[in-house]
């Protein structure tokens, strides 16, 4: 257990990547067994082994190819063409258009980015400060890991066992609460700090720009109704992700070539690849967690404290706020969750209906310093310091806590849909 623990610890101190430290302390454990080059490649190779990490690059990379395919414009345009003109109007956009994203992309700084470039400036340019519009944005680009497609959901699916499709039905009804929890807040500050309205845009414009969104606005609608409706399965609807999302942008791409395509695919692969190594770090990483008895240890341990449920699920959400400050999100739930899991049925508490207290509590995380990835995300592309984004953050941390507790106690906001429409 100390050479596990130690190596690791140490490692990640001395600003190793993650996924190079858990695999070390993994490594290090094997190596003085002796099992090291029997169980090593086959642990590493078993934890990328699985259908469900397929529907990771698809999702990826059929963000990509959307953001990059001038989809996101089309997506605020026809928004902004709705319910731009109230006052705070655009803070809804701005909320709504992230929603509709995550709904494609599966992850939260993809979401943030994506939202951020096209919407940003327009804010600002409408008289909303600066400060609210970049904090707005990354506080509501975590709906991106909440909203399905989900990749950490898809993580969590992979190292629990449980369905993924059913994590995704999960998130839905908390994803929407939150989003309109975060457009009630926007709006809020939005009027507080007396932005007006602008002329209503005429019916006819509204239609017109409704129409050439049409493919964007349609695309939750194909790939989730397609897992929903039982005709594919997560991982196939990823590829069916990436074909909508080639067919819809390929004039776009005819005209900007044939180069402009490839340096999508790379950047996917590129994005992609980094959570592989990271899956494959924490496969070993897990399986000497396992072989050295920490989990053993824990499910002993946590007994002992006489925590009612209501106690451990707050003794929890307190562990993956900490964890939060100093891990990135895929990162943490491939450490914590081999040891919790065992935890749950001792608890009572449905694993589907966990996976979303973890996925709220990651929603924090990317907001939250030193790491807080969406702080950093916003901040390259607005030119601003991470300090004023994350001054920007503050206003809505309050709303998402809020949904936090909610969704932590009362656990049918996450099971509603399953009970009432199993998969």
């Amino acid at each position: 257990m100390g050479a596990l623990l130690g190596t690791s610890a140490a490692l990640f101190l001395f600003g190793v990547p993650i996924a190079l430290a858990m695999g070390a302390g993994g490594l290090a454990l094997l190596y003085m067994r002796g099992d090291l080059l029997l169980i090593g490649p086959a642990t590493m190779f078993a934890g990328l082994d699985k259908t469900p990490i397929m529907a990771i690059p698809f999702f990826i990379l059929a963000a990509e190819i959307l953001s990059r395919g001038g989809q996101v414009a089309k997506l605020v345009g026809a928004i902004d063409g709705l319910i731009g003109h109230h006052r705070g109007g655009l803070a809804i956009v701005a909320v709504l258009a992230t929603m509709i994203f995550s709904a494609v992309s599966g992850s939260s700084i993809a979401t943030a980015a994506a939202i951020g470039l096209t919407i940003i400036p327009q804010m600002i340019e409408r008289g909303y400060p600066q400060r609210f519009a970049v904090g707005l944005i990354a506080a509501a680009g975590g709906l991106g890991i909440l909203i399905p497609p989900s990749i950490p959901m898809i993580i969590y699916g992979t190292v629990t066992g449980q369905s993924v499709g059913q994590l995704f039905q999960a998130g839905l009804v908390p994803g929407l609460l939150l989003g309109f929890s975060l457009c009630g807040v926007a709006v809020y500050y939005a009027r507080k700090a007396g932005i007006g309205g602008r002329a209503p845009t005429p019916w006819r414009e509204r239609g017109r720009l409704i129409y050439e969104a049409k493919a964007i606005l349609l695309f939750p609608v194909v790939i989730l109704g397609s897992i929903y409706g039982g005709i594919f399965t997560p991982s196939e609807s990823s590829a069916l992700a990436v074909v909508y999302a080639l067919l819809i942008t390929l004039p776009t791409y005819l005209r900007m070539g044939p180069r402009q395509l490839f340096r999508v695919i790379a950047e996917a692969s590129a994005t992609t690849a980094a959570i592989l190594v990271i899956l494959a770090g924490a496969a070993l990483f897990g399986y000497a967690v396992t072989l050295s008895g920490i989990t053993q240890a824990v499910v002993g341990w946590i007994p002992s404290l006489g925590l009612s449920r209501w106690q451990f699920l707050l003794l929890i959400n307190l562990l993956f706020l900490f964890l939060g400050m100093f891990l990135e999100v895929i990162s943490i739930i491939l450490i914590a969750m081999p040891i919790i899991a065992p935890l749950l049925a001792m608890f009572d508490i449905n694993p589907i209906h966990f996976c979303i207290i973890v996925v709220m509590n990651m929603e924090i995380a990317v907001i939250t310093p030193p790491i807080g990835l969406n702080l950093f995300a916003i901040a390259t592309i607005s030119k601003r310091p991470v300090s004023e984004v994350f001054r920007g953050v503050v206003p809505f941390y309050w709303i998402i806590l809020v949904n936090l507790l909610l969704i932590t106690y009362i656990a049918d906001i996450s099971l509603f849909l399953s009970r009432v429409a199993p998969l």
